[in-house]
């Protein structure tokens, strides 16, 4: 268990205990695997099922932003210092994603593309697809899975890997410029986000969908609950039926389209609300690592080569299983290989005395 001093805000001079063991990891592999779950029928060409208006893999991403806003934010609570926020954001971030993008490009769009292997490395989407690495998301790679429902197509969930980072840049900014010590900054920002999301579409015609601005406001949301914990945290079965009656009445009668994001926001608060207490048996599920991220960028690309090598013949529950337990086993060596090694480069923390440690975190 770590500690926290608070410095700041009706809470300050309290110490909170922060417990490495909670449902966090639990809920992140959870998220990803509704990632996945919901892909399978996009790439299978089946509808995929909606929950309030929602794909499972919508959701799943909800889960992540939820999850980071608050660990990040307590993270960055604990130790302000934007060189060392800054690189530990990117240790988590970048090695597995270097990983698996160098693997697309030279080992499985090599062994599955159509064109000849001086024409697939010479192609403008080739290079591309490096880009990736630059947070300029490319997903396809030329000539390969041609008879899939999204041909081309060989990491599509990476797009919401710059969404995440923005988050984490913004985050530093307002914390650089000292804003983050205001407790109501986060209520401020949360509630600019909602208007403005409202008046982008209040009315016909609608601009395309702007999901920095939806995901923006999870991630906030997050920091809200992480800034404002000593409120709920004592009380958290009043906190989730709070977070329920409210969710609903906005759902039921709030400004469409705002309506709508009740539901997640319910979903998101739930998450952390949850993920924050120490459950029996599910606190323990990252007790060999935590996979979540490399299930969510192993998971796509597993399920279109499970696709292409099986053709027609798997039926749905098979190919997810099967694409299930290849990304699991990816997931497995990214973390003991990449993840964690990478891991151990984060930047010490000052002393005891000088600032407090930071909790665990996480990512999609």
């Amino acid at each position: 268990m770590l500690t926290v001093e608070l410095k700041s805000g009706p809470e300050r001079g309290h110490t909170v205990a922060i417990h490495r063991a909670n449902n966090f990891d639990a809920l992140r592999m959870t998220a990803a695997l509704l990632v996945i779950w919901s892909h399978q029928y996009a790439l299978m060409g089946m509808p995929t099922p909606l929950i309030f208006g929602n794909e499972p893999g919508a959701i799943g991403v909800v889960l992540f932003f939820a999850i980071s806003g608050y660990l990040v934010s307590q993270s960055w609570t604990a130790d302000p210092s934007v060189p060392r926020f800054a690189m530990r954001r990117a240790l988590r971030i970048w090695p597995a994603l270097v990983v698996v993008v160098l693997l697309a490009i030279f080992v499985l769009g090599p062994l599955v593309t159509q064109l000849p292997l001086r024409e697939y490395f010479t192609h403008a989407a080739t290079r591309q697809h490096l880009q990736n690495l630059v947070l300029d998301i490319h997903p396809s790679l030329p000539g390969v899975f041609p008879a899939s429902p999204h041909p081309g197509s060989v990491n599509g969930p990476l797009w919401t890997i710059p969404l995440e980072v923005g988050c984490y840049a913004v985050l530093a900014l307002l914390g650089a410029l000292g804003l983050m010590r205001w407790h109501w900054l986060p209520l401020a920002a949360l509630s600019a986000l909602a208007a403005a999301l409202q008046w982008r579409y209040r009315a016909p015609p609608f601009p395309e969908w702007s999901f920095a601005l939806q995901y923006g406001m999870i991630f906030t949301f997050g920091v809200v609950l992480a800034r404002w914990s000593w409120v709920w945290q004592p009380r958290r079965w009043l906190a989730a039926a709070g977070l329920l009656v409210a969710g609903a009445l906005l759902y039921a009668w709030g400004p469409s389209p705002l309506n709508g994001q009740g539901p997640l926001l319910v979903l998101a608060g739930l998450a952390v609300v949850w993920g924050s207490a120490c459950t029996p048996g599910v606190s323990r599920a990252g007790r060999f690592g935590d996979f979540s991220y490399g299930l969510y960028i192993y998971g796509f690309p597993v399920q279109q080569a499970t696709l292409w090598w099986a053709g027609a013949s798997l039926s749905f529950a098979l190919a997810l299983a099967l694409s299930i337990a290849a990304a699991l086993f990816f997931a497995v060596l990214s973390w003991h290989l990449v993840e964690k090694p990478a891991l151990r480069w984060k930047p010490r923390r000052p002393a005891p005395g000088t600032s407090s440690a930071s909790p665990a975190e996480g990512t999609p």
